[in-house]
């Protein structure tokens, strides 16, 4: 899990397309994800885990979310955040258990379990006092991520979605191309044709 939140740092582009069963309802839209992983050693991880009565020494780092219909530069929302933490299993690391202080159904204090597949999908299960959310997420490209999930109350699934997630440069990777262009393609300035 460790290794799956570097890879996913940064801010993606979620394309999203969502699935009512209930009313037959579809909707679809464009959000950003921002994903910041942190060590163990971040203030945050006594808090959660002592709302949760888990030991923070079984910890081994976390993320912090954020997601928003329209990003806008130092404009990130709490109200729209979550931070998890990873509790890896000792005896295989590709299961554990990542505690959230705000599940995305119920905003409440949850935990979830985690599995990794031989080929790299993770599976996240999350428990609420009224149903079930099942997350599946995996990478395409190093810049291309697919998440599907759906949500099960005892009467059986209510909605299903699924996202398509590409990477946004970051303002100084933006710089390195322009430059990189720049070099390849320098501008001259040509005097202006007249005619008289």
């Amino acid at each position: 899990m460790a290794e799956f939140l570097t890879a996913s740092s940064g801010t993606w582009l979620t394309r999203r397309a969502v699935h009512h069963l209930d009313h037959q309802e579809d909707e679809a839209g464009d959000s950003n994800l921002t994903i910041e992983p942190f060590e163990a050693s971040d203030p945050v991880v006594e808090r959660i885990c002592e709302s949760l009565g888990v030991a923070p020494e079984q910890v081994s780092g976390g993320a912090r979310f954020w997601w928003e219909s329209n990003l806008m530069e130092g404009r990130q929302n709490d109200d729209n955040a979550a931070i998890l933490l990873n509790v890896a299993d000792t005896q295989n690391c590709r299961k554990g258990f990542l505690l959230r202080d705000k599940g995305y159904i119920e905003k409440q204090p949850v935990i979830s379990t985690y599995a990794f597949a031989d080929d790299g999908i993770v599976t996240i299960t999350t428990r609420y006092d009224t149903n079930v959310g099942v997350e599946r997420c995996w990478f395409v490209t190093e810049s291309v991520r697919i998440r599907v999930s759906s949500v099960q109350f005892l009467d059986g699934v209510s909605m299903t979605t699924y996202c398509t997630e590409f990477r946004c440069p970051s303002d100084s990777q933006l710089e390195e191309l322009s430059a990189k262009a720049r070099q390849r393609f320098p501008v001259t300035t040509q005097p202006l044709m007249t005619t008289n």
